[in-house]
């Protein structure tokens, strides 16, 4: 693990890719396969890999709206299903995936009384056992609700590029932290705002666009597996 200054106020991780393998679709993928008749879960799965090429363009043009036409796909589902799906979910597809690398950098923050904050795109739903687990706060993507069913829209609004370094900045002055004090970690380009905003910033398993922009900046970065 890298060593930071002893006075470090707060440490705050971008999840997917960062701390564990996994992505905003694999959760989704595991709800339609529970809820779904095998036959339309099969039919649904045929037309994933359009919709994959979609998403990716999208991606590339705005991550919010790739986001946000991800998450349409939970429409129609109730709070209900969501919730009692949750703890399977969170165990299949992040806490199997989580990078040991990372277990043992946050476990190591926690010793040294370091608060642990989850910055993330991913639906809060999913990310809230992973928080409780980490003794962690928790800033993720909500999805808005009407008479206990989902909608297919995001509540106010996702948590990537420019909104993680809002929300660590929201964060730090409610408890009072100086980001000057703060470290950052996150995998993709996305996370370049969020890890701009702290004094120690760290790269972990990056993307092009982010391990250009570290060496570049002279930031650490580390591969984990």
């Amino acid at each position: 693990m890298k060593n930071f200054p002893e006075n470090l106020h707060a440490a705050y991780f971008d999840v997917d890719g960062t701390l564990t393998k996994s992505n905003i679709v694999d959760p989704l993928m595991y709800i339609k396969k529970q809820l779904m008749s095998p036959a339309k879960y099969t039919l649904w799965k045929t037309m994933l890999p359009l919709r994959f090429v979609y998403w990716t363009v999208l991606d590339k043009i705005n991550r919010e709206m790739s986001t946000a036409s991800i998450y349409r796909q939970y429409k129609g589902i109730s709070i209900e299903k969501m919730s009692s799906l949750q703890g399977q979910c969170y165990q299949e597809k992040y806490k199997k995936k989580f990078f040991p690398e990372a277990f043992e950098t946050v476990s190591s923050l926690k010793k040294q009384g370091i608060p642990i904050v989850l910055v993330s795109g991913s639906l809060d739903l999913f990310l809230q056992p992973l928080a409780q687990e980490l003794g962690a706060v928790l800033l993720a993507t909500s999805l808005e609700t009407k008479n206990g069913i989902y909608t297919g829209k995001i509540a106010g609004r996702a948590v990537s590029g420019k909104r993680k370094a809002e929300l660590i900045n929201e964060h730090a002055t409610k408890n009072q932290f100086d980001l000057k004090h703060c470290a950052s970690f996150g995998n993709s380009t996305d996370d370049i705002p969020m890890l701009c905003s702290v004094k120690y910033p760290v790269a972990i398993n990056p993307d092009k666009g982010l391990i250009s922009f570290a060496k570049k900046n002279n930031w650490d970065f580390l591969i984990w597996s």
